[in-house]
């Protein structure tokens, strides 16, 4: 019977490897390690500092506090690093470059390209103009062509009784509803059409009215008198378009007071 012990000092484990003279526990280490002293314990984590949790039976302490922390410190060094920049950089690099293929819109016959080789429509508005037209029942609401949604009514008008009976709340009037709502009256008027959004006009107005010279209050919103709001320097009902060089910030009272005039 083999007595000889482990030649790690204070370890009385019996030899796993005659040759190295190792018990199976130091000799695994030094396979794994390069040593059999056990590693540097962390008792903070590497990522933010916080205690780690205690060592478990087998293995050295945690080195980051959860896996979530290890994630983020790992997501920080690869920006850190500049990997995470040459990666998005290969990706937008594939994407220049890759031809995809050209379909023919089944409602306005135009031309797309899509990721997808079943594509159909260009556009989600497309999609509901198709949708519409192939609807056999149409809305009972007066003047109204649209295809039905639910009891009767088109979306629109479905949708505005829901929100009268209290059984749908008013949306959110967010910085996307302010800029299509602007952007929906110059198509109407068939002026001159900008993608924009309000809260970039306030921005580049630094938060000045353009009528009176005073300052915006930012937290402030509708319907305060000194809220925030998009004036048409040149109204669209005399011919204004709706683009960056025709609109200004301006308090919701000022621009009221204005009305469908040119400021002096």
């Amino acid at each position: 019977m083999n007595d000889a012990t482990c030649s790690v000092d204070g370890c009385g484990s019996a030899i796993y490897v005659k040759k190295s003279q190792l018990c199976k526990r130091h000799y695994n280490r030094r396979i794994y390690t390069g040593s059999v002293d056990l590693p540097h314990q962390h008792e903070t984590c590497v990522g933010c500092g916080r205690s780690t949790p205690p060592a478990g039976t087998f293995g050295p302490r945690a080195k980051y506090c959860t896996d979530k922390c290890r994630r983020l410190t790992y997501e920080r060094e690869r920006v850190a690093d500049g990997r995470y920049a040459a990666e998005l950089e290969a990706r937008r690099l594939v994407t220049a470059t890759r031809e995809l293929p050209v379909h023919t819109c089944l409602q306005c016959g135009g031309s797309f390209e899509s990721t997808h080789r079943t594509s159909k429509f260009c556009s989600p508005r497309c999609v509901n103009k198709h949708t519409d037209a192939n609807n056999p029942k149409r809305c009972g609401e007066p003047d109204c062509d649209r295809g039905v949604r639910a009891k009767g009514m088109c979306s629109m008008h479905w949708r505005r009784k829901a929100r009268a009976d209290g059984r749908e709340a008013n949306p959110a009037w967010t910085e996307s509803r302010k800029a299509n709502y602007h952007k929906r009256r110059a198509q109407k008027l068939g002026t001159q059409v900008e993608d924009l959004r309000p809260i970039d006009i306030y921005e580049r107005d630094i938060w000045l009215c353009g009528l009176c010279s005073t300052p915006v209050d930012p937290d402030s919103a509708w319907p305060d008198p000194m809220s925030p709001s998009l004036d048409h320097v040149k109204p669209l009902s005399l011919g204004g378009t709706h683009t960056y060089e025709n609109v200004q910030l301006s308090h919701l009272v000022c621009n009221v007071s204005k009305g469908n005039r040119v400021a002096a």
